[in-house]
């Protein structure tokens, strides 16, 4: 018996949007705002531009056609659809960026799609998940202050992992496709993702030498660790040494991490006559405001009282969850950034072909 090997279509289409969905679009007035030249209202009659129409992603159903090859974009056409996103896209004027993510989150998953579709491997599909991880990875610190109605974390951080996943296995099959630098900020990631988990300190014991001793790696290691032994202070401290991106990454972790920290400060600590002076909690934890630092110690039972914390092991909380908070050093950090380079490296990224005014 032979054993059964699957048969790929090679795509052929070369613009971001196959010309049916494009013109079907154009006609039922289906075109996002930002696939339209800035300035131009929904409420006219727009024309769907092939160099800003964006293919969009659709779900697969029972009875759904097989894609024709005209309607699936080549390994170049994605990466430059990717770029296109992650460039011009995000950094829309006057857009909500709830809106321009949810945009690009769309079309990024659209992209992987027709990753899937045609079978790419790893030379292929290593250069677009790589930025589709730092895309999620950004997008959840900056919007986890919105509102659940706006943004939903937890469908981005579900997404988030399954990119970040799928590279790793990527990377662990393959050599070579990506630099040093570029693969260890991956998985110091995934580290952080999983703050004190054996997994993920597993493998990072597992990794190549060279890999194991990079600074990122370390780091993100030493906080993983930290987490699992109960050392939150040393976690708390190596923070702000990661790198831009992933200090958003680590922030997101924070509400974990503060809860542990809480609850063992509550039993380390619990009397009925001393306190703990807040301003030392908000530094040790990393809140960026006193007013957080409370109302984080009455969320989980703990009493406040002219800026003195009083912990009782008795009335804490344990059940309680916080939320995901703006931190001092990841918000300076991003000030000194360009989001483009945060987000694509401006070595890999293609000039654009043509501008649309």
């Amino acid at each position: 018996m032979t054993a059964f090997s699957p048969v790929f279509i090679k795509g052929t289409c070369m613009d971001m949007c196959p010309v049916r969905e494009r013109k079907l679009r154009e006609k039922e007035g289906l075109l996002h705002l930002l696939e339209l030249p800035a300035g131009t209202s929904l409420q006219s009659t727009p024309t769907a531009h092939p160099y800003l129409t964006v293919k969009s992603f659709s779900r697969s159903a029972a009875g759904h056609h097989t894609p024709h090859q005209d309607e699936l974009r080549p390994p170049d056409i994605l990466y430059k659809t990717v770029c296109h996103l992650l460039t011009s896209t995000v950094l829309r004027q006057g857009v909500d960026w709830c809106t321009v993510y949810d945009f690009v989150f769309d079309r990024l998953r659209a992209v992987r799609q027709d990753l899937v579709i045609q079978g790419l491997g790893c030379v292929e599909s290593i250069p677009i998940l790589e930025p589709t991880v730092r895309f999620h990875s950004y997008a959840g610190y900056r919007l986890c202050a919105e509102p659940l109605s706006k943004f939903e974390p937890a469908i981005n951080c579900t997404h988030l992992l399954e990119c970040l996943k799928r590279l790793l296995v990527l990377y662990d099959d393959c050599h070579n496709t990506s630099s040093l630098e570029v693969r260890a900020d991956m998985e110091a990631l995934y580290l952080l993702m999983g703050l004190g988990s054996y997994q993920t300190l597993s493998r990072a014991l597992q990794l190549p030498g060279e890999l194991r001793q990079h600074p990122t790696v370390k780091t993100a290691f030493a906080m993983s660790l930290a987490l699992w032994s109960g050392n939150y202070v040393r976690l708390c401290t190596l923070l702000p040494k990661l790198p831009p991106l992933l200090k958003c990454v680590a922030a997101q972790q924070l509400p974990l991490v503060r809860r542990h920290a809480l609850q063992i400060m509550s039993c380390a600590y619990s009397s009925h006559n001393l306190t703990f002076p807040l301003s030392r909690l908000q530094t040790l934890l990393l809140y960026k405001t006193h007013k957080q630092a409370e109302s984080d110690c009455k969320r989980y039972g703990i009493s406040v009282k002219d800026n003195a914390v009083m912990f009782n092991k008795a009335t804490f909380q344990p059940n309680a969850h916080g939320p995901c908070l703006y931190v001092e050093c990841v918000d300076m950090a991003l000030q000194s950034v360009d989001l483009t380079e945060l987000l694509l490296l401006k070595d890999r990224a293609p000039e654009p072909t043509e501008t649309v005014k």
